[in-house]
C-alpha cells in the first residue's frame, strides 16, 4: 500500500530530529511504535522526497526480505540518492536475513575473507549453511570465498543457489559474471553482467567490465553497450 505525501510530511517532521542527532536506538524506537516496516514500504512512493530517504533509512535497520521486491525497484531511481538508499537497504536487510546467531557467523566470515583466512572463512560459512540452509546470503560468502580460491565451478554454483533464495542479489550475479570471466568464458560472462546491469543500473565496474571484454573482443568496433 502507497501512503500519501501528507503522511509522508508527517513522517518526516517527527523523524527529522531523529535523524539530525543521528541517535539510531531513538530512531529504531520510534518506528517500532509508530511505523512498522510495511508502513515504511507505502511511504518509498509517497512523493515526499525526504521521507523516502528516511524510510529507506529505516528500512535498512528494521525491514526484512520481504520488502526487497519493493526496495530493489528503487535500484533504478533516476535519484542517485535514492538508489545508494536502496542499495545500502538491501545489504544490510541480507545480512541480517539469517537471525542473531547466524548473521554474527557471516559477519565473521567477511572479516576472515578480508584478511585472505579462506579456509577458516570456509569452515564458518559450512556451519552456518548446515543448520541455516535458507540464509541465501552465507551462500553468496561461500561463493565468493570459492571464487577467491579460483574455484569457479563451484563460485558459480553458490551463486546460483544465492539467487535461487534470494532473486534480487545483483552481487551475486556479478559475482557470476567474475567468474565466466576469470575462467575466459566471456560471452557467459557478458551475459551475466548484462543480468546484474538490469537489476541494477549503476553498477559501473560491471559496465567497465563489460566495455574491457568488447573492446578486447573488437578492439576497433565501436562501444555497443553505452545503453547499459
Amino acid at each position: 500500500m502507497t501512503l500519501s505525501y501528507s503522511h509522508g510530511r508527517e513522517f518526516i517532521e517527527q523523524v527529522r530530529p531523529i535523524l539530525e542527532r543521528r541517535d539510531t536506538e531513538a530512531f529504531v524506537r520510534h518506528l517500532d511504535q509508530f511505523w512498522p516496516p510495511n508502513a515504511l514500504r507505502g511511504l518509498l512512493q509517497c512523493g515526499h522526497q525526504d521521507a523516502a530517504y528516511a524510510a529507506l533509512a529505516g528500512l535498512a535497520l528494521v525491514g526484512s526480505m520481504e520488502h526487497c521486491p519493493f526496495i530493489a525497484g528503487l535500484l533504478h531511481d533516476d535519484d542517485g540518492l535514492t538508489a545508494d538508499l536502496a542499495e545500502h537497504a538491501l545489504w544490510c536487510i541480507w545480512f541480517r536475513a539469517g537471525g542473531p546467531e547466524p548473521n554474527q557467523q557471516v559477519a565473521l566470515a567477511v572479516r576472515l575473507i578480508s584478511r585472505g583466512e579462506l579456509d577458516a572463512a570456509h569452515e564458518c560459512i559450512a556451519r552456518v549453511l548446515a543448520t541455516h540452509p535458507s540464509f541465501a546470503e552465507a551462500y553468496h560468502q561461500m561463493a565468493l570465498v570459492h571464487f577467491l580460491r579460483g574455484d569457479y565451478v563451484q563460485a558459480i554454483s553458490f551463486c546460483q543457489a544465492t539467487l535461487l533464495l534470494n532473486a534480487w542479489h545483483f552481487g551475486a550475479v556479478a559475482l557470476m559474471g567474475h567468474c565466466y570471466a576469470s575462467s575466459a568464458q566471456f560471452e557467459q560472462a557478458c551475459a551475466a553482467y548484462q543480468r546484474a546491469l538490469q537489476l541494477h543500473p549503476r553498477l559501473q565496474g560491471v559496465r567497465q567490465a563489460i566495455h574491457q571484454i568488447r573492446a578486447a573482443a573488437c578492439p576497433n568496433s565501436v562501444n555497443t553497450f553505452t545503453k547499459f
